[in-house]
Parts: structure tokens; C-alpha cells; sequence
């Protein structure tokens, strides 16, 4: 009996015979070229479309390898830049305070010059109190009459007159600031020889009753005349602003105290 080839053996048949001939193309394609020295078809196409994919496969995979190395080093980054901005607020902070160490030694280098040129004793005191709001501009100092502190006695810094005490304790004194209102200084314009009177304006010092022929600046330096407490030639202030009327009998001056008189930690008392 003689077989009988179906259909599907038929195309089978094809599909084999098929493949042969596209292998053998596919051969003598690869020979052609290597025989030229060119580049096969099948290489080409490999180059200009498996290659490209391959890279931005492998770009890819990098990126989502960065980014998950990112997300698992997240947290140390955020405890590290923590740190150093914690770093970064205590070295600002230690600068801070050797700036106001450093200005505080140039101010006590001054008094100790001072003290140590005028002709007259001091006793050096720290500031413990001070009233911005009081009915007074008044500073407490830690010395009293046990200290030789005196009612009246002159206080200053290495910058300027401050003030004169007003009352005394055992260990500590009240002393009238030159701004308050109440405190009046005899005056004395340095470069022109012109006496006046140094008035407290609360936050300044007006200096009244200059003589109308007299040309004050600004610039001007204001320093202590002679009279009942304020010995002579204690430095005031500066002239800031002059006020002159033509009408007036007097001119009068704005002056800028020599002292910081919110920065006061440490003053020298004038002994009586």
C-alpha cells in the first residue's frame, strides 16, 4: 500500500526547503561581504537596531540604579546635612561671641588707658542693672560707699562721660545717665572754645546756649568744662545736626554721645 502525503506534510516541506534557501542566501551574503571586507547586512542591522536598544536599556538600568542607591542613602543625607547645619549654627554663633569678646577687650584696654592717664583715682564697676523703660535713664553699678563710691562722683568709659551717681548703697550705686532729661553738663566745644550747656533728650544730647557768632559743624567735638561735679575735658559726644535761627538769641546743637549707652558693661567712678 502506497502512502498518501497530507497536506500539512506538504507545507512542512515547504517551510524546510524554505529555510534552506534563506540560510544559504544568508551564507553567501556573509561570504560576499567577508570577501570585500564590508560589513553584512545582518551585521548592519544589528548595529543600527539591537545596539541602540541595548544602550538605552543599559542607561536606563543605570539611572534606576542611581536613583535607588539615591532612596536608600536618603536618610544618611538628611542626618548629614542636619549635622552640619547644626555645625554651621555653632560656629556662627562661637564667631558671634569672640566679635563681642574682642570688642569688649578694645573698650576695657581703653578705660585702662584712661584710668591710667588722668590725674585723678578711679574705681572700676560692672553694670548689673538698667531700666530702658524707667521713668529715668539710670544704670546700677556693683560698687557703693564701701567701695569708695561717693554721692555726685563723675562716672565714665574709655569712650566718654556716662554719667554722675545719684544715690549710693553698701555695695551698689544708681548713676544719672548724660541722656536723661534731667541731667545737665557743663560743655565745651573743643576747636572753638565755646562753653554751653550738655541737656539729656532721652535718646541724644542737645547742647544749648551757644553764642550766635559762633560756628559750630558738624563734626564738632563736645567736651566737658569745669564746674561743681564734671572735672574738665571729658569727651561728650559729637555734633550731629546744628540748629540756628537768626532771630534767636542762642544756637543750640544735636550731639551724638561718645558712649553706647545700651552696650555699658563696665564703667570707671571718678573718687571725690
Amino acid at each position: 500500500m502506497v502512502a498518501i502525503a497530507s497536506f500539512w506534510d506538504e507545507r512542512k516541506l515547504l517551510v524546510f526547503v524554505t529555510l534552506i534557501i534563506v540560510a544559504s542566501i544568508v551564507m553567501l551574503v556573509e561570504l560576499d561581504a567577508a570577501r570585500h571586507g564590508d560589513r553584512s547586512l545582518p551585521d548592519q542591522l544589528i548595529t543600527s537596531v539591537i545596539v541602540p536598544v541595548e544602550d538605552a536599556l543599559t542607561q536606563t538600568t543605570g539611572a534606576v540604579v542611581t536613583e535607588i542607591r539615591t532612596l536608600a542613602h536618603a536618610g544618611t543625607l538628611a542626618s548629614d546635612n542636619a549635622t552640619l547645619q547644626r555645625k554651621v549654627q555653632e560656629l556662627a554663633a562661637s564667631n558671634e561671641r569672640l566679635k563681642e569678646h574682642a570688642g569688649e577687650n578694645v573698650r576695657l584696654r581703653r578705660m585702662l588707658a584712661l584710668a591710667q592717664t588722668m590725674p585723678l583715682q578711679t574705681i572700676a564697676a560692672s553694670v548689673v542693672g538698667y531700666a530702658p523703660e524707667g521713668t529715668r535713664r539710670e544704670i546700677t553699678i556693683d560698687r557703693g560707699w564701701r567701695d569708695g563710691v561717693s554721692h555726685d562722683a563723675v562716672v565714665l568709659d574709655g569712650d566718654g562721660l556716662i554719667g554722675h551717681v545719684v544715690d549710693t548703697g553698701p555695695h551698689d550705686a544708681h548713676v544719672l545717665l548724660i541722656i536723661d532729661p534731667s541731667s545737665n553738663v557743663p560743655a565745651f566745644l573743643r576747636d572753638t572754645r565755646t562753653w554751653g550747656i550738655a541737656t539729656g533728650t532721652w535718646q541724644h544730647i542737645r547742647m544749648k546756649y551757644i553764642g550766635q557768632d559762633v560756628k559750630v559743624r558738624p563734626g564738632d567735638t563736645v567736651i566737658t568744662g569745669k564746674g561743681e561735679i564734671y572735672p574738665e575735658g571729658i569727651v561728650i559726644g559729637t555734633v550731629r545736626e546744628v540748629d540756628r535761627k537768626d532771630n534767636a538769641l542762642y544756637q543750640s546743637a544735636v550731639v551724638a554721645p561718645a558712649v553706647d549707652f545700651n552696650g555699658l558693661l563696665h564703667v570707671l567712678v571718678v573718687r571725690r
